[in-house]
């Protein structure tokens, strides 16, 4: 293991927790910056595989800043700052199941080009945004 680069490693980490998920299922899975060492094309094998599995297997989130990885998602959900105030913080989430079909069919991923509007939490927001 000593010799394997970064991105190795992490396959070969997920490798192992996606046996060992085949022999003892979990429903649920929280995967925090797994791509980082990963180069865009393992990137887009682990999440076509990820995406797959949640079809019928399992639900996961991926914490991921890497648009490769987020682009197969279903949904999106991010946290942010509000203008001018860095201690108050908003959910921001885009269902982009809505876009998927229409993304697919001209031959790019979920997310490509969706330009749903923002659903926020804070009702303060949604005023904003209208």
């Amino acid at each position: 293991m000593d010799n394997l680069s970064g991105g190795e490693k992490t396959v070969a980490a997920l490798a192992l927790l996606f046996a060992i998920h085949s022999y003892q299922p979990a429903p649920f899975f929280v995967l925090d910056e797994i791509d980082a060492a990963l180069d865009n094309t393992n990137i887009g094998k682990v999440s076509r595989y990820i995406s797959a599995q949640t079809k019928d297997e399992f639900q996961c989130i991926v914490i991921s800043l890497k648009e490769d990885f987020f682009s197969t998602a279903d949904m999106l959900v991010g946290i942010t700052a509000k203008p001018g105030d860095c201690t108050v913080t908003k959910v921001v989430t885009v269902d982009l199941t809505k876009y998927g079909s229409a993304m697919q069919a001209a031959g790019a991923g979920p997310a490509a080009g969706a330009a749903g509007k923002p659903v926020s939490h804070d009702d303060e927001d949604l005023a904003a945004e209208e």
